[in-house]
């Protein structure tokens, strides 16, 4: 397909339907070009007439549309809580979900085959559409080019390192694969589908394990070195802090993820106020009902839970503001499994961003709590990331 088609599928996709007239003035065209330029999209399926317009006099005018039952695109989030694999249209609406929970016998060949297993019973079951790719977004660091997960932490099960996943997906397939920071899918998902069309800079933060980060900076993505996710979460936010792995003292999170959490956590607690006789300190053996745990109690008024959420929260927010300050962005979307199941952490964290706020006078600035595709913004934002390298691929470095 030309680029010129994909121009004009794109704003489509981007904007929404639109008329033909709509159509050639937003994309700075004659009538005559355009109708040439939307012949292969038609011929293909890719967009059709959906409904009439308002009538200015005479015909009502024919606006057109992606068509949303023709093309698919598969969408994978491998986290280290849970993996997700979604199935989505070109509009990157939600069409069928696998998630499950990431434990110690989730090995990378455990994940992939149950994540193939249903990419096959999908396609089968879809067997009237096409599916244009398979997109994966994982934590870091990546080695994106060649599609290998290189040595990331915090997996509870062992083997996650240099594993191939563009290639293994693609084998068994036979679908193109894009790979990324899974982070950097949810920014794009949300920029170009989501909360954040139209916006030039938006900040995505995933908030688990550890605090992921996605970034949109004038219209462009912004890469890190080895893609790794975590730019925000090694923020010093306190020169004599805490000890971090990356070899750094106060980073972000060292005091604001699960782990971090957690872990402060059990510092707090006496004996006596550990709930149904746990052992607080294996915060590692219990993580998945522990942080659940605490993110309840802290909302039910528990004095020391509360506590200790409030404090991380504040850190965030502090790091946070100098984020903004860095990035002025017109959204910050704050998401992931601690934002998502914790009201408080999230409105404290905000409430902390916004006391430091010279970068937001005019009050333009948009906090969202979990965006438009909240827990699946990775998976969709893998699928994302398939779209947009079909449209445009050289903004996707």
């Amino acid at each position: 397909m030309s680029p010129e088609a994909k121009k004009i599928l794109g704003l489509i996709l981007h904007k929404g339907g639109m008329t033909k007239s709509q159509l050639a003035k937003v994309a700075g065209l004659k009538l005559t070009t355009l109708n040439r330029m939307m012949l292969p999209l038609e011929k293909e399926d890719l967009i059709l007439p959906t409904e009439t317009g308002e009538s200015t006099g005479g015909r009502k005018p024919v606006i057109y549309d992606v068509n949303p039952r023709r093309y698919y695109v598969i969408g994978i989030d491998i986290s280290r809580l849970y993996s997700q694999v979604v199935l989505t249209n070109l509009k990157m609406e939600l069409l069928e979900k696998d998630r499950f929970d990431m434990d110690r016998n989730s090995s990378p060949q455990a994940t992939l085959n149950r994540i193939l297993d249903w990419i096959g019973r999908i396609m089968e079951k879809r067997g009237h559409g096409y599916v244009i790719g398979v997109g994966i977004g994982t934590v870091g660091p990546l080695d994106r080019q060649s599609g290998i997960i290189l040595n990331p932490e915090n997996f509870e099960a062992q083997g996650w390192e240099n594993i191939p996943l563009k290639a293994i997906v693609e084998e068994r397939t036979g679908l193109p694969v894009i790979i990324d920071n899974g982070a950097n899918g949810a920014v794009l998902a949300e920029t170009r589908y989501g909360s954040g069309k139209g916006m030039k800079s938006v900040i995505y933060l995933n908030c688990g394990v550890g605090i992921r980060t996605g970034v949109i900076s004038s219209g462009t993505l912004v890469r890190t070195i080895n893609d790794a996710d975590d730019t925000f979460a090694h923020m010093v936010i306190d020169v004599n802090g805490k000890p971090c792995h990356c070899g750094n003292q106060g980073c972000v999170e060292r005091y604001s993820s699960i782990y971090a959490i957690m872990e402060a956590l059990a510092e707090e607690m006496t004996p006596e106020e550990m709930p149904q006789g746990k052992d607080r300190r294996n915060h590692k053996a219990d993580r998945p009902v522990s942080y659940l745990e605490l993110c309840r109690e802290a909302e039910e008024s528990d004095t020391t839970a509360r506590k200790v959420l409030e404090n991380a929260a504040v850190r965030m927010g502090t790091g946070l503001a100098n984020f903004i300050q860095l990035l002025n962005p017109g959204l910050v979307v704050l998401s992931g499994p601690l934002i998502l199941h914790s009201q408080l952490f999230y409105e404290v964290c905000v409430e902390a961003a916004k006391r430091r706020r010279p970068w937001d006078k005019g009050g333009h600035l948009v906090f969202s709590r979990g965006g438009a595709f909240e827990e699946n913004a990775i998976s969709i934002g893998a699928a994302a990331l398939v779209m947009e390298h079909y449209l445009e691929p050289e903004t996707l470095g």
